[in-house]
Protein backbone atom coordinates (compact mmCIF):
# COMPACT_ATOMS: atom_id res chain seq x y z
CA UNK A 1 0.00 0.00 0.00
CA UNK A 2 2.89 2.23 0.72
CA UNK A 3 4.20 1.79 -2.54
CA UNK A 4 1.42 2.54 -3.89
CA UNK A 5 0.81 5.62 -2.28
CA UNK A 6 4.20 6.91 -3.37
CA UNK A 7 3.53 6.21 -6.60
CA UNK A 8 0.45 7.91 -6.56
CA UNK A 9 2.18 11.18 -5.44
CA UNK A 10 4.95 10.84 -7.79
CA UNK A 11 2.44 10.41 -10.98
CA UNK A 12 0.83 13.77 -9.75
CA UNK A 13 3.46 15.59 -9.11
CA UNK A 14 4.56 14.15 -12.91
CA UNK A 15 1.14 15.78 -14.15
CA UNK A 16 1.72 19.20 -13.01
CA UNK A 17 5.07 19.30 -14.29
CA UNK A 18 4.12 19.21 -17.56
CA UNK A 19 3.42 22.32 -19.44
CA UNK A 20 0.10 21.04 -21.10
CA UNK A 21 -1.21 20.45 -17.24
CA UNK A 22 -1.84 24.47 -17.03
CA UNK A 23 -2.83 25.28 -20.16
CA UNK A 24 -7.00 24.28 -19.01
CA UNK A 25 -6.14 26.34 -16.00
CA UNK A 26 -5.02 29.34 -17.50
CA UNK A 27 -7.69 29.35 -19.98
CA UNK A 28 -10.38 29.35 -17.18
CA UNK A 29 -8.09 31.98 -15.27
CA UNK A 30 -8.10 34.66 -18.28
CA UNK A 31 -11.54 33.59 -20.04
CA UNK A 32 -14.33 33.11 -17.45
CA UNK A 33 -13.53 36.46 -15.64
CA UNK A 34 -13.71 38.11 -19.07
CA UNK A 35 -17.09 36.53 -19.41
CA UNK A 36 -18.23 38.05 -16.13
CA UNK A 37 -16.74 41.45 -17.08
CA UNK A 38 -19.04 41.04 -20.58
CA UNK A 39 -22.02 39.83 -18.78
CA UNK A 40 -21.70 42.95 -15.76
CA UNK A 41 -21.32 45.20 -19.30
CA UNK A 42 -24.07 44.06 -21.00
CA UNK A 43 -26.62 42.50 -18.71
CA UNK A 44 -29.64 43.36 -20.07
CA UNK A 45 -28.98 41.44 -22.96
CA UNK A 46 -28.58 38.32 -21.20
CA UNK A 47 -31.30 38.73 -19.24
CA UNK A 48 -33.67 39.19 -22.37
CA UNK A 49 -32.05 35.86 -23.51
CA UNK A 50 -33.28 34.18 -20.63
CA UNK A 51 -36.44 35.51 -20.31
CA UNK A 52 -37.38 34.78 -24.00
CA UNK A 53 -38.12 31.01 -23.36
CA UNK A 54 -40.51 32.69 -21.02
CA UNK A 55 -42.30 34.54 -23.90
CA UNK A 56 -44.45 37.19 -23.19
CA UNK A 57 -46.21 35.59 -19.66
CA UNK A 58 -43.55 37.61 -17.94
CA UNK A 59 -42.59 41.52 -17.08
CA UNK A 60 -39.32 41.37 -14.99
CA UNK A 61 -38.57 44.85 -14.09
CA UNK A 62 -34.72 45.19 -13.09
CA UNK A 63 -32.18 42.90 -13.14
CA UNK A 64 -31.84 39.54 -12.49
CA UNK A 65 -28.55 39.13 -14.14
CA UNK A 66 -25.54 38.90 -11.50
CA UNK A 67 -22.58 35.98 -10.61
CA UNK A 68 -24.92 32.96 -9.80
CA UNK A 69 -26.22 33.35 -12.60
CA UNK A 70 -24.07 33.25 -15.28
CA UNK A 71 -22.03 30.71 -13.85
CA UNK A 72 -24.79 28.51 -14.39
CA UNK A 73 -24.86 29.29 -17.95
CA UNK A 74 -21.47 28.95 -18.04
CA UNK A 75 -22.03 25.11 -17.29
CA UNK A 76 -23.70 24.83 -20.26
CA UNK A 77 -20.01 24.52 -22.05
CA UNK A 78 -18.34 21.87 -19.76
CA UNK A 79 -19.61 19.00 -21.27
CA UNK A 80 -19.08 20.41 -24.74
CA UNK A 81 -15.58 22.11 -24.54
CA UNK A 82 -14.23 21.82 -21.01
CA UNK A 83 -13.77 17.82 -22.17
CA UNK A 84 -10.59 18.96 -24.42
CA UNK A 85 -8.22 19.93 -21.32
CA UNK A 86 -9.41 16.76 -19.94
CA UNK A 87 -8.30 14.66 -22.70
CA UNK A 88 -5.50 17.03 -23.68
CA UNK A 89 -3.60 15.87 -20.10
CA UNK A 90 -4.89 12.22 -19.51
CA UNK A 91 -4.48 11.41 -23.01
CA UNK A 92 -0.18 11.83 -22.26
CA UNK A 93 -0.50 9.49 -19.19
CA UNK A 94 0.09 6.04 -20.95
CA UNK A 95 0.83 7.32 -24.20
CA UNK A 96 3.84 9.26 -23.29
CA UNK A 97 5.51 6.75 -20.79
CA UNK A 98 4.97 4.89 -23.93
CA UNK A 99 6.68 6.87 -26.28
CA UNK A 100 9.37 7.78 -24.16
CA UNK A 101 10.03 4.49 -23.29
CA UNK A 102 9.93 4.70 -19.44
CA UNK A 103 7.79 1.65 -18.93
CA UNK A 104 10.65 -0.92 -19.17
CA UNK A 105 12.72 0.85 -16.68
CA UNK A 106 9.72 1.01 -14.14
CA UNK A 107 9.29 -2.34 -14.49
CA UNK A 108 13.27 -2.79 -13.26
CA UNK A 109 11.58 -0.89 -10.04
CA UNK A 110 9.45 -3.20 -6.93
CA UNK A 111 6.21 -2.17 -8.42
CA UNK A 112 3.45 -4.11 -9.94
CA UNK A 113 1.79 -3.28 -13.07
CA UNK A 114 -1.89 -3.20 -11.06
CA UNK A 115 -0.03 -0.52 -8.96
CA UNK A 116 1.40 1.82 -12.08
CA UNK A 117 -1.66 1.73 -13.61
CA UNK A 118 -3.76 2.66 -10.46
CA UNK A 119 -1.72 4.78 -9.86
CA UNK A 120 -1.59 6.87 -12.94
CA UNK A 121 -5.31 6.24 -12.89
CA UNK A 122 -5.81 7.89 -9.66
CA UNK A 123 -3.97 10.61 -10.38
CA UNK A 124 -5.82 11.51 -13.82
CA UNK A 125 -8.93 11.69 -11.65
CA UNK A 126 -7.26 14.09 -9.15
CA UNK A 127 -6.47 16.18 -12.25
CA UNK A 128 -9.70 15.99 -13.55
CA UNK A 129 -11.33 16.83 -10.02
CA UNK A 130 -8.53 19.89 -9.26
CA UNK A 131 -9.81 21.49 -12.63
CA UNK A 132 -13.22 21.11 -12.33
CA UNK A 133 -13.10 22.95 -8.99
CA UNK A 134 -10.76 25.50 -10.14
CA UNK A 135 -13.65 26.36 -12.35
CA UNK A 136 -16.07 26.53 -10.11
CA UNK A 137 -14.25 28.57 -7.83
CA UNK A 138 -13.01 30.87 -10.56
CA UNK A 139 -16.45 30.82 -12.04
CA UNK A 140 -18.72 31.85 -8.62
CA UNK A 141 -15.58 34.14 -7.63
CA UNK A 142 -15.44 36.30 -10.04
CA UNK A 143 -18.63 36.28 -10.58
CA UNK A 144 -19.87 37.17 -7.46
CA UNK A 145 -16.83 40.04 -7.47
CA UNK A 146 -17.64 41.55 -10.95
CA UNK A 147 -21.26 40.96 -11.66
CA UNK A 148 -22.40 40.97 -8.46
CA UNK A 149 -24.37 38.65 -5.59
CA UNK A 150 -28.02 37.66 -5.38
CA UNK A 151 -30.88 35.06 -5.88
CA UNK A 152 -30.49 32.98 -8.98
CA UNK A 153 -33.34 32.52 -11.29
CA UNK A 154 -33.30 29.64 -13.06
CA UNK A 155 -35.64 28.97 -15.81
CA UNK A 156 -36.27 25.29 -16.92
CA UNK A 157 -39.81 24.55 -17.56
CA UNK A 158 -40.72 27.73 -15.29
CA UNK A 159 -39.16 29.81 -12.83
CA UNK A 160 -37.22 28.44 -9.46
CA UNK A 161 -35.79 31.59 -7.69
CA UNK A 162 -33.14 30.22 -5.34
CA UNK A 163 -31.59 32.20 -2.28
CA UNK A 164 -28.03 33.02 -2.70
CA UNK A 165 -27.13 30.63 0.43
CA UNK A 166 -28.98 27.95 -1.20
CA UNK A 167 -27.91 28.11 -4.99
CA UNK A 168 -24.14 27.90 -3.83
CA UNK A 169 -25.04 24.70 -2.13
CA UNK A 170 -26.76 23.32 -4.98
CA UNK A 171 -23.73 24.53 -7.19
CA UNK A 172 -21.44 22.50 -4.84
CA UNK A 173 -23.65 19.57 -5.81
CA UNK A 174 -23.71 20.05 -9.56
CA UNK A 175 -20.07 20.41 -9.49
CA UNK A 176 -19.18 17.26 -7.68
CA UNK A 177 -21.66 16.08 -10.25
CA UNK A 178 -19.70 17.54 -13.07
CA UNK A 179 -16.17 15.93 -11.39
CA UNK A 180 -17.98 12.46 -12.12
CA UNK A 181 -18.80 13.28 -16.02
CA UNK A 182 -15.46 14.55 -16.74
CA UNK A 183 -13.72 11.44 -14.66
CA UNK A 184 -15.58 9.07 -17.42
CA UNK A 185 -14.28 11.46 -20.21
CA UNK A 186 -10.95 10.82 -18.47
CA UNK A 187 -11.21 6.94 -17.46
CA UNK A 188 -12.23 6.15 -21.86
CA UNK A 189 -9.03 8.72 -22.62
CA UNK A 190 -6.84 6.84 -20.07
CA UNK A 191 -8.14 3.56 -21.83
CA UNK A 192 -7.26 4.40 -25.10
CA UNK A 193 -4.03 6.00 -23.63
CA UNK A 194 -3.29 2.55 -22.38
CA UNK A 195 -3.94 1.29 -25.61
CA UNK A 196 -1.27 3.34 -27.77
CA UNK A 197 2.26 5.35 -27.62
CA UNK A 198 0.72 8.12 -29.47
CA UNK A 199 -0.51 10.87 -27.63
CA UNK A 200 -2.53 12.59 -29.97
CA UNK A 201 -4.40 9.16 -30.68
CA UNK A 202 -6.47 9.15 -27.55
CA UNK A 203 -7.30 13.00 -28.00
CA UNK A 204 -9.00 11.88 -31.17
CA UNK A 205 -10.12 8.13 -30.28
CA UNK A 206 -12.11 10.21 -27.11
CA UNK A 207 -13.37 13.12 -28.75
CA UNK A 208 -14.91 10.47 -31.72
CA UNK A 209 -16.32 8.64 -29.13
CA UNK A 210 -18.30 11.49 -27.58
CA UNK A 211 -19.50 12.98 -30.42
CA UNK A 212 -20.98 9.66 -31.96
CA UNK A 213 -22.41 9.04 -28.50
CA UNK A 214 -23.70 12.14 -28.09
CA UNK A 215 -25.35 12.52 -31.74
CA UNK A 216 -26.97 8.49 -30.64
CA UNK A 217 -27.83 10.25 -27.35
CA UNK A 218 -30.39 13.07 -28.88
CA UNK A 219 -31.22 12.22 -32.35
CA UNK A 220 -35.06 11.48 -32.50
CA UNK A 221 -35.04 7.96 -34.08
CA UNK A 222 -36.72 5.60 -32.11
CA UNK A 223 -35.20 2.90 -33.12
CA UNK A 224 -32.58 3.98 -31.21
CA UNK A 225 -34.33 3.93 -27.87
CA UNK A 226 -32.97 0.64 -27.40
CA UNK A 227 -29.35 1.73 -26.96
CA UNK A 228 -29.54 4.72 -25.84
CA UNK A 229 -29.47 3.87 -22.25
CA UNK A 230 -25.83 2.25 -22.53
CA UNK A 231 -24.30 5.37 -23.65
CA UNK A 232 -22.86 7.67 -21.18
CA UNK A 233 -23.70 11.13 -22.44
CA UNK A 234 -26.97 10.24 -21.62
CA UNK A 235 -26.42 10.78 -18.38
CA UNK A 236 -24.16 14.10 -18.95
CA UNK A 237 -26.26 16.24 -17.87
CA UNK A 238 -27.00 14.84 -14.49
CA UNK A 239 -25.18 17.80 -13.03
CA UNK A 240 -28.22 20.23 -14.06
CA UNK A 241 -30.39 18.47 -11.58
CA UNK A 242 -29.56 19.98 -8.53
CA UNK A 243 -31.30 23.29 -10.01
CA UNK A 244 -34.33 21.31 -10.29
CA UNK A 245 -37.35 21.40 -7.63
CA UNK A 246 -37.20 20.04 -5.63
CA UNK A 247 -33.82 18.06 -6.12
CA UNK A 248 -34.45 14.41 -7.47
CA UNK A 249 -32.28 12.24 -5.70
CA UNK A 250 -33.14 9.79 -7.33
CA UNK A 251 -32.50 10.20 -10.91
CA UNK A 252 -29.25 11.71 -9.62
CA UNK A 253 -28.53 8.27 -8.21
CA UNK A 254 -29.31 6.57 -11.08
CA UNK A 255 -27.52 8.61 -13.64
CA UNK A 256 -24.68 8.75 -11.35
CA UNK A 257 -23.74 4.85 -10.58
CA UNK A 258 -24.43 4.44 -14.84
CA UNK A 259 -21.43 7.04 -14.93
CA UNK A 260 -19.61 5.25 -12.28
CA UNK A 261 -19.67 1.84 -13.89
CA UNK A 262 -18.23 3.69 -16.90
CA UNK A 263 -15.47 4.71 -14.81
CA UNK A 264 -14.93 1.25 -13.24
CA UNK A 265 -15.54 -0.47 -16.32
CA UNK A 266 -12.90 2.11 -18.62
CA UNK A 267 -10.07 1.59 -15.55
CA UNK A 268 -10.23 -2.24 -15.70
CA UNK A 269 -10.37 -2.55 -19.27
CA UNK A 270 -7.27 -0.39 -19.22
CA UNK A 271 -5.40 -2.36 -16.74
CA UNK A 272 -6.36 -5.70 -18.52
CA UNK A 273 -4.79 -4.17 -21.53
CA UNK A 274 -1.40 -3.05 -19.88
CA UNK A 275 -1.17 -6.35 -17.60
CA UNK A 276 -1.08 -8.31 -21.01
CA UNK A 277 0.94 -5.61 -22.68
CA UNK A 278 4.61 -6.74 -24.25
CA UNK A 279 6.48 -3.86 -23.05
CA UNK A 280 9.74 -4.13 -25.62
CA UNK A 281 10.08 -0.05 -25.50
Amino acid sequence: MLVLIKAIYFEILKIFNRLRTYIGFATIMILVPIIMYLAHRFGFEVQDQALRSLGDSVIFVGTLVNGLLVSYYLMNVLWVHFPFFIVLVSGDIMAGEGAAGTFRILMTRPISRFQIVTAKFLATLFYTFTIVFFLGIISIGSGMLIVGGGDLFVFDKGILILSQNEALFRFLIAYLLAVIVQMVVASLTFLFSTITSNGIGPIIGTYAVLVVSFILSVIQIDALDVIRPYLFTSYFDVFFAPFASPIPWGEIAHKTGYLCCYIIGFYSLSLIIFSRKDITT
